[in-house]
């Protein structure tokens, strides 16, 4: 084999990276593309910076151990074990660390183990890990690897590079009296910087679990790779290739060869979801599975033509094919009208010629008096992720409306900053501006947030500007003072108003908390808290025969590529950014800065004003990009796919608890609440696709009233329980199928336009004191929408076809037709979200008139509550804690060493920490307490 033929520990890891069979095969063979790439894909400056980043922090730990007599450092020259030893025992510390190490791979001993394995041997470079850990025992000197990483987390990528290194030096130092620990680490910077290293941020890995797989990757796998031919090794061009040395070649390779990699934002797994379509639905004889018949887009493309096969393929693989149909972006339910199904995705590739995907939105608006879009500037060499600079630009095709100055800021004026601009807008008419605040990217949104929640822990800006803008951007928060908050909260002051008798401090304190006037009566101060009840409904509830405002849930911050991704189908091969957006998008010229020129523009910053001028301009062509969004998607009748309009800026939020646990309480409740809503409105917007289609058969009249049946169709519907058939719930919706016309996006779907919330809490059938809520429904559904229980489910005479029995509720309006069919989904039924937040109104006021009484407005006062959650520890602990602790602790490592592993079962069984904390507390507790994200109870734990 010639001598220049090998590969790195780094060419294992960026491998590991890419997941690209390729780069290892052009690294190991020397591609002369590798020794020549093009000038455009050298490395970005983003890139460079987190280079620098890693660099820095080696530089910063390396002088550390130093200053903390830790480092011992030898000659940068190939290791002799023997010489080593020498060094170590020379050193009299008993714990230091080993720096600069270098050596030659044991081509020996390497290859005796790819011989056992019949593979051909490959040849390895000069390995150089960061560190060597060395611990003297007795007469032992016990080591191992840690190599020094920039990362937040330890990656795949670190596993292979680590293993390689401690294989290698386990032949090496294999004699008496080196001794292996099977442990190697990874050093991760601190959390909160990189100026206080610590070595209990060495992720300690176990090489035993690790060896089963990367044993067989560089034994078995690696020597079939490097052995193929070229043009028969696996790859996938992607948006991982960026920055790769091969990128250009692989790009214009993908778009000749019609590959898979030539429709964009296609990920690793997609590919492979993809191709094993393609192999399942045409199998080849072996002499031809070599060479491919058609483009990898020409055979997708004729596969959607032949529905038989598509059918057959989705009986035989439901899962596969339901996962191919969302990468390709085909209707989950298509129209059985059509003759042949059609991915956008695929035709975008073929034509050369952006594609629309008919799809219903309801996340971006379709018009706004006022566009805000900000441009956030993170420096990848920073630690922190909350975005160094921001560029706010304010737009409007309004000319009555005179808009706010634009402004460029540091993180630590944001705040400040914005809080100004959100007042600027309310005052900029008589009638508040609908407003739209804009992102391009979603880690531009992500930073944003984190400024904003960080500011308001740390921020010395006012807490008005703070509490300002968070409740005005922070999705959180924004979407419970909207769509659903009045509601809950009317419910709970309802209930406050009517059950019993209240004292006048009572009432003072629960309109202090609403923010309105305390002076007057007992019966003055009760209509006042009646009346604002009244608005609270009313703000949400439109009258009787008006149209909702307001589809789903509007997004505080649209993110706009998402958006863009989500509707339109770019013909771009393997990913694309905004300047590729903006030049297929705008019709006009347009000066797109790069993502490189404008980082190059801010670590230089002579003049600002030049970085002024890059960030405003990118921020412009993202509202161009905007309009020509806004026009491009459209049904084939015209009609907007866009759903909804912005919204008038909305920046208070209605805080009626002062306990900083009940107000945590409270808080969650809502959003358990909005967590539920949010997965029926996104199921609802395309049409419920998930949901069990039924054909009408007939009714039969019952002692307890009318029951309908119908064939289950597709779809699968649990058989009630034996306590569920006692009563009906009513908890689910009917509606006649109408996929033909929904999945070109013609109409809206029924279903979207129910308002759950406003019958979430009534017995069906509804009576003469609660039909008033069904009437505030939108007409459309009152004329087409049923709610439904299911009585029963039975096999049909034939066993064909399930049989499931229904009892329905409507206007009496509706007829079901026989042979017509239907479909089957869920609403939001909840008993006991009123009673809960009344419950916690309640203790709140307790609590705070306890507190004017004793004088210590901290403590629980004695209310068992609240005890329970700030004083947990007052119950006692369980007997047998510490061996259970210990037990669950042990667990835990074997899952997280087995998911290091690649185990996926195990993987899944891998607790959060704050999970893992959680389960900590309930094994330590007889009676405990835990806070969780808001979501279904076994999702918390």
């Amino acid at each position: 084999m010639q001598g220049r033929k090998s590969i790195s520990a780094t060419n294992l890891a960026v491998h590991q990276y890419l997941g690209c069979d390729l780069y290892i095969h052009n690294s190991y063979h020397c591609s002369p593309v590798a020794v020549q790439p093009s000038s455009n894909m050298q490395a970005t400056e983003p890139s460079n910076a987190q280079f620098k980043k890693g660099l820095e922090w080696e530089r910063l730990l390396i002088s550390w151990l130093d200053k903390s007599n830790l480092l011992l450092k030898v000659p940068q020259k190939p290791l002799v074990a023997g010489s080593l030893l020498e060094n170590i025992i020379a050193d009299e510390r008993k714990h230091f660390f080993i720096a600069n190490l270098t050596f030659l791979p044991p081509h020996k001993d390497l290859n005796q183990r790819f011989s056992d394995e019949q593979s051909v041997p490959i040849n390895f470079g000069y390995a150089k890990p960061d560190l060597l850990e060395v611990s003297k025992i007795s007469d032992r000197v016990q080591w191992r690897v840690v190599d020094i990483k920039a990362s937040k987390h330890v990656k795949q990528s670190h596993h292979v590079q680590l293993y390689f290194y401690d294989l290698c030096l386990q032949f090496i130092l294999h004699q008496s009296p080196y001794l292996n620990t099977d442990m190697v680490g990874v050093w991760l910077p601190p959390a909160d910087g990189m100026m206080s290293p610590s070595m209990n941020d060495i992720k300690a890995v176990r090489i035993s679990l690790l060896k089963p797989t990367l044993d067989t990757l560089l034994f078995k796998q690696l020597p079939k790779v490097l052995q193929l031919p070229r043009d028969e090794v696996n790859w996938h061009y992607n948006a991982l290739c960026q920055g790769c040395h091969y990128e250009a070649e692989c790009r214009s390779r993908a778009v000749v060869q019609g590959e898979i990699g030539s429709m964009p934002n296609i990920s690793l797994d997609d590919a492979k979801t993809l191709r094993d379509l393609l192999r399942i639905s045409s199998p080849r004889v072996p002499h031809e599975a070599a060479q491919k018949i058609l483009p990898d887009i020409e055979e997708l493309h004729n596969l959607l033509k032949d529905r038989p096969s598509m059918a057959r393929l989705t009986k035989a693989s439901p899962g596969l094919v339901r996962r191919a149909k969302d990468i390709l972006s085909i209707p989950k339910r298509p129209s059985m009208a059509q003759e042949y199904l059609e991915s956008p995705v695929v035709e975008a590739a073929r034509s050369q010629q952006t594609q629309v995907i008919q799809r219903l939105n309801y996340s971006c608006p379709s018009k706004e008096d006022i566009a805000v879009v900000i441009s956030v500037i993170t420096d990848p060499s920073d630690q922190a992720s909350t975005g160094s600079y921001f560029g706010v630009t304010v737009h409007s095709k309004d000319d009555q409306i005179t808009t706010p100055p634009d402004f460029l800021c540091l993180s630590s004026d944001f705040v400040t900053k914005l809080a100004n601009l959100l007042r600027l807008i309310e005052g900029t008419s008589i009638k508040p501006p609908s407003c739209q605040f804009y992102v391009w990217s979603s880690s531009e949104h992500a930073s944003l947030q984190s400024n904003l929640i960080k500011a308001a822990i740390t921020s010395t800006a006012s807490s008005d500007d703070i509490r300002l803008c968070i409740g005005a951007l922070i999705h959180d928060t924004s979407v419970l003072q909207t769509a659903f908050q009045p509601l809950l909260l009317s419910g709970a002051l309802l209930d406050f108003v009517t059950k019993g008798k209240r004292t006048k401090a009572q009432y003072q304190a629960c309109l202090e908390r609403l923010g309105l006037p305390t002076l007057g009566g007992i019966e003055v101060l009760r209509k006042r808290i009646v009346n604002e009840i009244q608005r609270f409904q009313k703000s949400v509830n439109p009258g009787i025969g008006e149209r909702p405002r307001e589809l789903g849930q509007l997004a505080r911050i649209v993110v706009l590529k998402a958006e863009v991704e989500r509707q339109l189908a770019l013909p771009v091969p393997g990913y694309w950014d905004l300047p590729e957006c903006a030049s297929l998008l705008l019709k006009t010229s347009h000066s797109c800065p790069t993502d490189d020129q404008i980082y190059a523009a801010y670590k230089a910053l002579q003049n600002e004003n030049d970085f002024r001028k890059l960030l405003f301009s990118r921020n412009h062509v993202i509202y161009q990009v905007l309009t020509a969004f806004r026009s491009y998607i459209t049904t084939e009748a015209g009609r907007s796919l866009l759903l909804n309009d912005a919204k008038v800026l909305s920046k208070e939020f209605v805080d009626i608890c002062k306990e900083p646990h009940i107000r945590k309480l409270v808080y969650m409740q809502q959003f358990e609440v909005l967590a539920k809503l949010t997965d029926l409105w996104r199921s609802r917007i395309d049409g419920c696709p998930g949901s069990p289609v039924l054909q009408y058969c007939e009714n039969v009249r019952r002692p307890d009233g009318v029951e309908y049946s119908f064939k289950v169709i597709s779809g699968t519907i649990d058989n009630p329980t034996s306590d569920a058939s006692d009563y009906a719930l009513f908890d689910k919706l009917l509606v006649q199928d109408m996929s033909d016309i929904e999945s070109h996006g013609i109409c809206i779907p029924p279903e979207a336009l129910f308002n759950d919330l406003a019958v979430s809490g009534l017995v069906f059938p509804l009576n003469k004191s609660t039909i008033h809520n069904w009437d505030k429904q939108d007409p459309r559904i009152q004329e087409s929408l049923l709610v439904a229980d299911v009585r029963s489910v039975r096999n049909s005479p034939d066993r064909r076809q399930p049989i499931v029995s229904l009892s329905v509720w409507g206007n009496g309006e509706i007829v079901l037709e026989k042979g017509k069919t239907y479909r089957l989904s869920p609403r939001f039924v909840d008993f006991n979200t009123r009673k809960v937040l009344s419950a916690l109104w309640e203790i709140d006021l307790l609590w705070d008139f306890s507190g004017n009484v004793d004088g210590q407005k901290n403590a629980h006062h004695g209310i068992p509550f609240l005890q329970l959650i700030a004083d947990r520890k007052s119950f006692r602990k369980f007997p047998m804690a510490e061996q259970y602790v210990k037990k669950e602790r042990g667990i835990q490592a074997l899952f997280e060493d087995l998911k290091t592993m690649g185990n996926n079962v195990a993987a899944s069984l891998v607790l959060k920490s704050s999970q893992h904390q959680a389960c900590q507390q309930i094994l330590s507790n007889e009676l405990s307490i835990i806070w969780g994200p808001p979501g279904n109870f076994p999702d918390r734990l």
